[in-house]
């Protein structure tokens, strides 16, 4: 894998893992177009990984606090997210699977794009975080492992349409990713994945690029969602979507 590609595949890991549009859709895409294959979906979660620790750096305060008081009410209710996440994933893994074509791709953006426009349309009264909620964004992440679902986008809009304030369930959303990123890398490695194809120094260039995307990526969306909702992102997602139609028709 050349360094141009290791940097683009960075950049759009760390920007796409949070803002709302699909980072694992947006891969696939960019996988089939330019015929990359090597590493598959190991190197999909080595960027991951990447973005995890953009996480970890950001939200490393409240995260200390969480390890000090791990039976917390927060961290308890992280768990059972957790919980519920793989529990989804494992049932319907067969199913998921089948979905990573890039067939189904682009119904799949314009499914997310209508649910990121539910909160414009249905204003649910706030609420604190309650365990129901939790259970909800714990069931909403294991629905966006499809890709073309954005993880972020589908849990902070299931946050928001539960009664969550916008920056709570954007935290609650991000905080979701560390557990469930590192069981599914887990998962990976010992399936016996292998990168060794790509070479460890595209590798490392494209974790690196996507752990400075990422950080920057989660800061903007914590300041985005104070201000205004993902319609934007709908947007873009409608016309990447109707886009890919198009092509599929004409091909």
């Amino acid at each position: 894998m050349a360094w141009y590609t290791a940097i683009f595949l960075g950049l759009l890991q760390g920007f796409a893992e949070f803002l709302p549009i699909s980072s694992s859709g947006h891969l696939l895409l960019f996988e089939q177009f330019c015929g990359i294959t090597d590493g598959g979906l190991l190197l999909t979660l080595i960027l991951h990984l990447a973005t995890l620790l953009a996480v970890v750096v950001v939200y490393r305060q409240r995260l200390w606090h969480l390890i000090r008081q791990p039976f917390s009410r927060e961290a308890l209710q992280l768990v059972c997210a957790t919980m519920i996440t793989c529990s989804f994933v494992l049932i319907f893994k067969d199913i998921i699977d089948s979905l990573f074509t890039l067939q189904a791709l682009p119904y799949l953006f314009l499914l997310c794009g209508v649910y990121l426009l539910l909160p414009t349309f249905l204003h649910s009264p706030k609420n604190k975080k309650s365990w129901w909620q939790t259970v909800a964004m714990g069931f909403a992440q294991g629905v966006a492992v499809v890709p073309g679902l954005s993880r972020s986008g589908v849990t902070i809009t299931t946050g928001r349409l539960s009664g969550m304030e916008p920056t709570q369930a954007t935290d609650f959303s991000f905080l979701m990713s560390i557990p469930i990123i590192l069981a599914s890398l887990l998962f990976e490695l010992l399936s016996g994945g292998t990168i060794q194809a790509l070479g460890w120094g595209s590798v490392l260039l494209a974790f690196v690029t996507a752990f400075v995307a990422g950080i920057v990526a989660i800061k903007f969306m914590l300041n985005l969602t104070r201000k205004i909702d993902l319609r934007w992102f709908a947007c873009y997602l409608f016309v990447l979507g109707a886009g890919l139609l198009v092509y599929q028709l004409l091909i």
